[in-house]
């Protein structure tokens, strides 16, 4: 066997091993969102209001902060039980003097200002540092919570073992560009997955926002790591590694997706390259976690590598069609499994995704040969983010622009509206 049938067959065997483990867990949560939808879980009871801060990392985002703000005093939670510390890190537009405007007619608001931006996992950390409260939840500035947001997340603290609680993200953009419509997209199939993980008590990473952790499970496991390129995915596997239960929650915030090729890009290597960062770090998880978590935890963190193996191949099954390097007969096994996971794609994508949306047929079509060009552009993304974190480390970093789109003006009023 020569080396190109050897690499070959090293690639089927890759996508077999990976089709097989993933399928099961996709199919787990497609089936528990059509029977319960997300986070079906029990909530516990509720408890006497704790005193709750809200962590707001910002830095240049004039665009969407002021809603944020907007959303979070409309919350149905006591005021007297709430404070919302805002951290603006050196930003160049007006993001801080909206924030002082809002802190002016919100005691409860308070706003500190830093003449240097180290990251958003040291800014957190500071917000920690200056804030009171037994719950610390996170928002980012493109979030809109839903005004039950954080009495729904308390439910799940009653169970004095939790020490964190995370909810989903719905769609702000979904109509503003075809980007944002697959990015929306893949992110409602990822819901999918990490409601199966949770099913099958695997791994399932923070979402980076609208998450809620115990004050003192955060002290136990040191904060943020200001180093991290994707500070939410590495304190969740810190959290996996000190055995403290984390409840997935029927919990939704509005956010945004990228509208545009370059902004997805930013977005994806530096999420490709803090994940691999992350994987590595966490190398010997297995040591303080169980075996079959500690080993999700490495495919997830690892799944770039799979998005630029899966490139690799769909271009060698094109040279090979072409008549170009490896004769098409002898990648017939590796057209087969990846033809399988394309099917297996497009098929969960058609039964869940676009049924929700509504989606017509011709606009079906056109997201399904759209998605290819948008596969490749992930795979750029990762590749590029795989080789930047192992030439920069966390001085890669690439913050997403926000637009401030909304697709309708009546979905932000009825997510901002006061709670009669």
């Amino acid at each position: 066997m020569n080396f190109a049938d050897g690499f070959v067959l090293a690639l089927t065997i890759i996508f077999l091993a990976y089709f097989a483990y993933a399928t099961p867990i996709i199919m787990v949560g497609i089936w528990r969102y059509k029977k319960h939808g997300f986070a079906s879980e029990e909530p516990g009871e509720d408890w006497d209001p704790p005193n709750v801060s809200i962590l707001v990392p910002v830095k240049n985002e004039e665009k969407v902060v002021g809603r944020l703000l907007n959303a979070i005093t409309r919350l149905d939670y006591p005021r007297e039980n709430l404070e919302v510390i805002v951290v603006e890190d050196q930003s160049k537009d007006r993001t801080l003097e909206i924030c002082q405007d809002f802190a002016r007619q919100y005691p409860w608001i308070k706003v500190f200002h830093r003449a240097a931006s180290v990251g958003k996992g040291d800014a957190l950390n500071f917000g920690f540092g200056k804030s009171t409260g037994e719950i610390i939840a996170t928002f980012d500035a493109d979030d809109i919570p839903e005004p039950l947001a954080i009495t729904k997340a308390l439910r799940y603290f009653s169970d004095a073992k939790v020490g964190a609680v995370h909810g989903y993200h719905r769609t702000l953009n979904l109509q503003e560009s075809i980007v944002a419509r697959l990015a929306a997209y893949e992110t409602f199939l990822y819901r999918l997955a990490n409601d199966g993980k949770y099913a099958l008590k695997l791994f399932v990473a923070f979402s980076g926002s609208n998450t809620f952790f115990r004050r003192t499970a955060l002290e136990l496991v040191g904060l943020c790591d200001p180093n991290s390129i994707v500070e939410d995915a590495e304190l969740a596997v810190r959290f996996a590694r000190a055995g403290i239960p984390t409840k997935l929650a029927p919990v939704e915030s509005w956010q945004e997706m990228p509208a545009k090729v370059k902004s997805l890009l930013k977005q994806r290597i530096r999420w490709s390259g803090g994940n691999i960062q992350t994987g590595l770090k966490h190398w010997d998880a297995w040591r303080s976690m169980s075996p079959v978590k500690a080993f999700d935890m490495e495919v997830l963190m690892m799944s770039p590598i799979m998005a630029i193996l899966a490139f690799v191949g769909w271009a060698l099954l094109a040279l090979g069609v072409g008549h170009v390097g490896i004769p098409v007969a002898e990648l017939v096994p590796l057209l087969i499994v990846m033809g399988a996971l394309n099917i297996f794609y497009f098929g969960t994508m058609l039964t869940v995704v676009v049924a929700q949306a509504k989606t017509g047929l011709v606009s079906y079509l056109t997201l399904i040969l759209a998605t290819y060009p948008y596969a490749t552009l992930l795979s750029v993304a990762n590749f590029v983010g795989l080789i930047s974190v192992l030439v920069l480390g966390r001085r890669l970093w690439l913050k997403t622009e926000k637009t401030g789109y909304v697709d309708s003006p009546a979905l932000f009023a009825s997510l901002t509206k006061t709670r009669e």
